[in-house]
């Protein structure tokens, strides 16, 4: 099997330094007590004059009372999938703080109608109707209007429909696992977006068969194929791919956010049965604990070996792998990287491309 795989195009916002955020907290923490007789509004003009001073790309939310049983702080990048890493990092790092629990990314709004208003126009969940499909394994969504819309507030209605998708899903849902957006003029099997949630959790778990949960082994899958980037000459070799279907069912799993790769050189056999062992070893112990799982390997010619990983934590996987190769591989010059990618991008990209000829299929 053959396949052609995307380019990536994308950049980062710069990561929040250890400092940074440590320097945050330490200031929000000894404001803490002062702040408890402030309402909630002057509570968050407080804390996010603070933040502004670290991580101008964020802000904070406080859900509840301040000070009062159940109150929450919740850290929002106001849907800036650029700024993910930095909230989830902030989150992280955060110390106990007495009487407060700490979130990254807004929830899903609570009640499931509402209504807003703009310009002399209103806009309900109702009134827009929502039906999710197959983006070549990420969520497609086709919108249209209940309503009768006027053509001079067409524009202005779609982007209501967004505020009101975005506080419905909440934000990662709505940032990461959603992918193309379209609205059409009636929408087939179509829900009102106050009934969407239920949806498209199901949508996500029957459908493209996101549970959530590592894959089993008597129930996993693998696919091996060759495949050539765009830029590839009509002559060169193709590089070898052994693609874990099975790991689609984790993808966008909110807390294996980090893709690292980890990459051998290879001159002989033994160079080759080194880096495979190495790698194992790094498969083998994430699974073991439940903190990442393998998405390919490739070999790169008969020059590189490639294994490609989605993980928790960076800086333990990182410090893993380098354990593992040491131990595994010692003559060999490990290359490690790390990048932050949410949305399963590398994964989802070859995903999609492997899977093509089927969803043509089915669609046939």
């Amino acid at each position: 099997m053959q396949a052609e795989l995307p380019e990536d195009d994308h950049h980062a916002a710069a990561p929040l330094s250890a400092p940074q955020i440590a320097a945050f907290w330490t200031e929000f923490s000894g404001q803490l007590a002062a702040w408890a007789a402030l309402d909630g509004r002057a509570f968050v003009e407080e804390a996010n004059a603070l933040l502004k001073r670290q991580a101008p790309g964020l802000s904070l939310e406080l859900e509840g009372v301040p000070a009062q049983d159940g109150a929450r702080l919740v850290v929002t990048a106001h849907g800036n999938i650029e700024q993910f890493e930095n909230a989830q990092a902030l989150v992280r790092q955060a110390p106990r703080l007495e009487g407060y629990t700490v979130q990254a990314f807004r929830s899903r709004t609570a009640s499931g109608n509402f209504a807003m208003g703009m310009q002399d126009f209103e806009l309900s969940c109702d009134d827009v109707l929502v039906a999710p499909y197959d983006a070549g394994g990420i969520i497609g969504l086709e919108l249209a209007f209940a309503k009768a819309v006027p053509d001079a507030m067409q524009e202005h209605a779609r982007h209501m429909a967004f505020i009101l998708l975005d506080h419905v899903l909440g934000e990662w849902d709505f940032s990461v696992r959603v992918g193309p957006v379209d609205f059409v003029e009636s929408a087939a099997e179509a829900s009102p977006l106050s009934q969407f949630p239920a949806v498209f959790d199901a949508f996500q778990c029957e459908t493209l068969g996101r549970t959530y949960r590592f894959p089993q082994e008597e129930n996993d899958r693998w696919i091996s194929l060759e495949v050539r980037s765009r830029d590839a000459d009509e002559d060169d070799a193709p590089d070898l791919l052994t693609f874990h279907d099975s790991a689609h069912a984790l993808a966008t799993r909110a807390d294996l956010s980090y893709f690292l790769t980890l990459r051998f050189p290879i001159d002989s056999q033994e160079s080759l049965d080194s880096a495979r062992d190495a790698q194992d070893a790094l498969d083998a112990e994430l699974l073991r604990q439940q903190r990442g799982i393998l998405a390919f390997t490739r070999m790169e010619g008969m020059d590189f070996r490639v294994a490609a990983f989605y993980v928790d934590d960076p800086d333990a996987a990182a410090q893993l792998a380098r354990q593992l190769s040491a131990e595994h591989a010692p003559g060999l010059e490990a290359a490690l990287a790390l990048e932050y990618d949410p949305s399963w991008r590398e994964y989802l990209g070859m995903y999609g491309a492997i899977h093509r000829q089927d969803r043509q299929a089915d669609q046939a």
